[in-house]
């Protein structure tokens, strides 16, 4: 039961569990839907307004990012990218946790290329050509394992990666980046070129204090550059009890956001703990394929929903038909 809620109701939810499903899915599009309206904030130069604008692509580009690591930012990645497609939303997930990548172990495949072959002067492949079918309907781009100097990416590096985007526009209705955790560039300007980032955390006060520190540095360098305009951020509590706890964690850094950045941070939903991620995990499935009536999976569902509405994600790309990628590697 993933709960959405407003940047303009901080007012934690009732308890929905004794309701009905279509009703509980009804109130949680009103309550994402909300999240879109525009600000009542006539200060132009207000950091208050971070509202989501229409992305400037045909297909939204939406980061996943994290504070610090082992909070299941990339368990969360692939089995959201799952559920979009089980929403028939074909969607790309580019493994962008550089030189420590593991998306592909999660789904159980072994690629014979990664994300370097597009990088530098002398890249072999597009990323259209390094995106490989995954379980459960979406394709993955493999990042790079064990690599320092892809760890470790220059400014016009990133931005030759960052452009290569574009060669995924054409067949795919989302892409989805899973972004290094910390608060390094390479994070950093993954988000700045998405057109909106999920923050996950998890109960632990670490975590909520490393997500904090992310979205403090995010905040803070659009404010030093007139340009920049404010990161669009929504939080996933992952491994919550249940939603009173999730709703707990988001109050209390959305209510740091607000006191110390003027920044108001939306929940856009919770994934519940369930022994039954773990187990996937070990055998190397996603939970969506492994367990999917189990409590996260029904979670991550609603999730992938409320993220739809969210961003009016189109299945334009599903609809047409879909083009035999044949690999060169």
């Amino acid at each position: 039961m993933s709960q959405a809620v407003s940047a303009h109701n901080p007012n934690p939810p009732h308890d929905q569990s004794s309701a009905g499903g279509d009703d509980q899915a009804s109130r949680l599009r009103e309550l994402v839907n909300s999240l879109g309206q525009s600000s009542s904030v006539e200060d132009p130069q207000s950091k208050a307004d971070h509202t989501l604008r229409p992305p400037v692509r045909r297909v939204p580009v939406i980061a996943i990012a994290s504070g610090k690591g082992g909070v299941g930012k990339t368990t969360t990645s692939v089995n959201l990218s799952i559920a979009l497609a089980k929403h028939n939303r074909r969607a790309v997930l580019l493994d962008a946790d550089l030189g420590l990548a593991n998306a592909d172990v999660l789904c159980g495949l072994m690629p014979k290329a990664r994300l370097e072959s597009a990088v530098g002067d002398g890249a072999a492949f597009s990323l259209e050509d390094l995106a490989i079918d995954a379980p459960g309907g979406f394709r993955l781009i493999p990042g790079s394992v064990g690599i320092g100097r892809v760890g470790e990416l220059d400014e016009a590096e990133r931005s030759i990666l960052l452009s290569r985007l574009d060669d995924l526009h054409e067949y795919n209705d989302v892409i989805m980046i899973d972004t290094s955790a910390g608060l390094g560039p390479s994070v950093t300007a993954f988000i700045d070129a998405a057109d909106a980032c999920l923050m996950v955390v998890t109960p632990e006060p670490t975590s909520i204090a490393d997500a904090y520190a992310l979205i403090k540095v995010l905040v803070s360098q659009s404010a030093e550059r007139p340009e920049a305009r404010l990161p669009t951020l929504a939080l996933i509590v992952n491994q919550a009890v249940n939603e009173k706890e999730a709703n707990a964690v988001h109050t209390r850094i959305s209510g740091v956001c607000d006191r110390f950045l003027g920044y108001q941070l939306p929940m856009i939903g919770y994934v519940r703990r369930d022994k039954k991620v773990v187990k996937a995990i070990k055998a190397r499935t996603p939970y969506m394929i492994d367990a999917p009536k189990s409590s996260a999976a029904r979670d991550m569902a609603e999730l992938a929903s409320s993220l739809i509405d969210w961003l009016g994600i189109e299945g334009r790309a599903s609809a047409a038909p879909r083009r035999r990628f044949f690999s060169r590697l």
